[in-house]
């Protein structure tokens, strides 16, 4: 059996990480992405994040080698004047066009969402910004940590004594993707009950503010400010939080009153749960420096990975606080084939691994068969695809058009 977006052919004109992790998505689960990038260095992704030299000259960034395996790329210059007639019928033959530039930036190249699905009215058109569409932000630009100062993630993160924090990675960026993906996802389904396709406008900060759900029910329905809560969990009073072991640290979260007395338990200080100072949140809270202190001193007495062991087994979560190179070596995510391995792609050497989704299905995905392409490694395919016999493309390529 197919994988679920086998047939269904994407066309990428998305660059960085939000846009080309969404059709990343839709590769691993079957469909045909054509990457449409600029002939001279590609999607600006290929020159952020690079290791070594020769991934740099390649243009394979770890930005851009971890979202685009399973693609083809055509490099295409969009403000070339027979762009028009190759956009043109890369639609024509396609279901969904997703891209990712500035508010009314296609609008100008020629290639809005109005005249491409009166062209094909089929076609599923994302645009993916910062700030969305419409709006008084919406033609301001926007990388991942501006939106989460916008979207107040940096207000709750991070400690009293630091201020706002970003979080270490691209969270805005990647959960962006997985947005739109399930938007496209949405209107290709709903083209199932109706034939036409739609416009999907996905906003970076409308995202993060729906991640923020519960942060920003606060003061809105209660009339709550949510606070900086550090390492613990909000409202919790300690039991969730980062601990210093004989070996480092490690995160507990034992949320609920009998997780609460199952840790103190297995760590030694089962007194802890009769003691009135630290039987319930709100006590330990106000006592949160003597509550701090016993635990670091009950914690420092094993291992984090004997912890983990322990407090599993007693119905506590919690986890050692691993590194990101310890992944690549996890029991659990390499039961689950989270790590893909696929023949290297130009400028990275030895085992080259794609990071797969976050699901599984009974049958048949996700995952990719192919690394991730050059800068219009498959020009010449496409264009033969789209009807353009050699003389023409030879014709293109020495224009500049690709």
């Amino acid at each position: 059996m197919a994988q679920p977006f086998a047939g269904i052919r994407v066309v990428d004109f998305t660059q960085v990480l939000a846009g080309p992790y969404a059709t990343y998505q839709m590769a691993l689960l079957g469909a045909e992405v054509i990457k449409v990038e600029h002939p001279n260095g590609g999607d600006q992704g290929r020159g952020l994040l690079t290791p070594t030299p020769e991934s740099a000259a390649a243009g394979m960034s770890a930005l851009a080698s971890a979202v685009n395996s399973g693609k083809r790329s055509l490099s295409l210059d969009l403000k070339h004047e027979a762009s028009r007639a190759i956009v043109d019928r890369l639609v024509e033959r396609a279901d969904v066009l997703v891209e990712n530039f500035k508010a009314g930036a296609m609008e100008k190249l020629g290639f809005g969402q109005e005249r491409l699905r009166a062209l094909n009215p089929r076609l599923v058109y994302c645009s993916i910004s910062g700030f969305g569409q419409s709006g008084p932000r919406s033609h301001a630009a926007a990388y991942d940590p501006v939106i989460q100062a916008a979207s107040g993630i940096m207000s709750v993160t991070g400690y009293p004594e630091t201020g706002p924090t970003k979080v270490g990675f691209w969270m805005c960026d990647m959960t962006t993707g997985m947005n739109a993906a399930f938007a496209i996802a949405s209107g290709l389904f709903r083209r199932t009950q109706t034939g036409q396709g739609d416009y999907v406008d996905v906003s970076m900060l409308d995202t993060a503010v729906s991640l923020m759900s519960p942060m920003a029910g606060l003061p809105l329905n209660y009339d709550v400010d949510p606070q900086i809560s550090g390492n613990g969990a909000p409202g919790t009073g300690g039991p969730s939080s980062v601990f210093s072991t004989a070996d480092g640290t490690m995160t507990v979260a034992a949320v609920t009153p009998t997780q609460f007395a199952a840790m103190v338990h297995e760590i030694g200080r089962g007194d802890l749960a009769e003691d009135e100072r630290f039987a319930t949140s709100e006590a330990r809270i106000i006592h949160a420096a003597e509550y701090l202190r016993l635990m670091t001193e009950a914690f420092a007495n094993d291992t984090a990975e004997n912890w983990e062991r322990r407090l599993n087994a007693a119905g506590v979560p919690a986890s050692k606080n691993k590194n990101v190179r310890e992944l690549r070596d996890d029991a659990q995510l390499t039961h689950r084939e989270m790590f893909q391995p696929l023949p290297p792609p130009p400028g990275i050497t030895g085992t080259f691994h794609a990071v797969n989704l976050g699901f599984k299905l009974g049958r048949d995905g996700p995952g990719v068969a192919v690394p991730p392409p050059t800068v219009g490694q498959h020009s010449n395919d496409i264009l033969g695809e789209l009807g353009f016999n050699e003389a023409a493309i030879a014709g293109l390529r020495t224009s500049g058009a690709i």
